[in-house]
């Protein structure tokens, strides 16, 4: 996997996903016994946050750091991007084929974190501009989440849900819409479906009419459940969905149909509207009583009152919540490892 960007989780095979796997999970034994694991000695790798994170910006941090290399964080404030595929300029002054070769004469990755505003809320957007970057760098380009995947939370959660259960073909894994005021992009669901699909699980997908995700991304997670033997199906109710399940990922995000290219203008307003009519659709204990005793999961931060109840987040025995948020700092460092070499 040396010099490969990490744009995707469905750009590498499952046998390729599993060796990441089992190497994070080395890297997790020898961090809790405090063992060195420099590997990427004098390596630099090059942050470029369009959007804020408190785990994603710290573990990446942290886990450079932790393998011998260093972080340089590109603050937001010095970046800008107009409108595509004209202008590729994440600088007032230079288009990202320049910043992408300046970059990879100085070091080892570039990072790359991109949705929402900075993307103009155009749906596709910033991965555009993160497959941009990989068109001109040298050096592999990694995503740390943009408007339609977040492959390194995927991987962390997938980690996680292996730890639990180590045989995970045949489990249910329901992936759920849940309520948020907030406006979300639809990386976290898309990229829960295609690695969940991927280890043949039976994974449900379940959300109010309206809350659709990419036509690719449902395409490619049936082609997985077919390849892999799982099975994939979407269902329009959250208790129905919940029942029997092994793992619950209920989580916000908006509907598509207010932003292009699905529509002519992007209506924020119009959508925070529309998510305002399915506040019951929010993870509660009684909700969690219909399952086989279900992990539950969340990528963080979830909205307390919104998503899930400060009894579930809290104090359910069989949350994962925690295990997903130490393991992004693991699966991380595994790709890193494995990519700048």
């Amino acid at each position: 996997m040396a010099g490969k960007d990490f744009l995707n989780t469905q750009d590498f095979t499952q046998e390729e996903i599993k060796a990441i796997l089992d190497a994070a999970a080395d890297l997790k034994q020898r961090f809790r016994k405090r063992e060195p694991t420099t590997y990427l000695s004098g390596r630099t790798l090059f942050m470029i946050f369009y959007n804020r994170s408190l785990r994603t910006r710290n573990s990446f941090e942290a886990g450079i750091y932790q393998l011998g290399g260093h972080g340089h964080f590109l603050s937001p404030n010095d970046l800008y991007t107009p409108t595509l595929p004209e202008d590729m300029v994440p600088y007032a002054t230079e288009a990202i084929s320049d910043v992408a070769r300046v970059l990879s004469r100085y070091g080892d990755a570039i990072a790359i974190r991109i949705y929402g505003d900075p993307a103009k809320w155009v749906i596709g957007r910033g991965h555009r501009i993160i497959e941009e970057f990989a068109r001109w760098a040298d050096i592999p380009v990694l995503n740390m989440e943009d408007d339609l995947y977040h492959p390194f939370q995927a991987l962390a959660d997938i980690m996680a849900a292996r730890e639990a259960e180590p045989n995970l073909q045949g489990k249910k894994f329901v992936v759920s819409y849940a309520y948020s005021g907030g406006l979300k992009p639809l990386a976290v669901p898309q990229s829960e479906v295609l690695i969940t699909t991927q280890f043949g699980m039976d994974v449900v997908l379940a959300h109010p009419k309206g809350f659709e995700l990419e036509d690719s991304v449902i395409q490619a997670a049936r082609e997985n459940a077919d390849r892999y033997g799982g099975s994939f199906e979407i269902v329009n109710d959250m208790k129905e969905a919940f029942e029997g399940a092994d793992f619950v990922y209920p989580k916000a995000w908006s509907p598509k149909s207010f932003f292009p290219p699905h529509n002519s203008q992007v209506d924020k307003e119009g959508a925070k509207r529309y998510q305002e009519q399915f506040k019951d659709w929010i993870c509660t204990r009684e909700l969690l009583d219909v399952t086989n005793r279900a992990y539950y999961m969340h990528c963080g931060p979830a909205d307390r009152g919104q998503e899930v109840t400060d009894e579930v987040l809290d104090s359910y025995e069989r949350s994962l919540y925690f295990e997903e948020a130490e393991n992004r700092l693991h699966v991380q460092k595994a790709v890193m490892a494995m990519v700048m070499r």
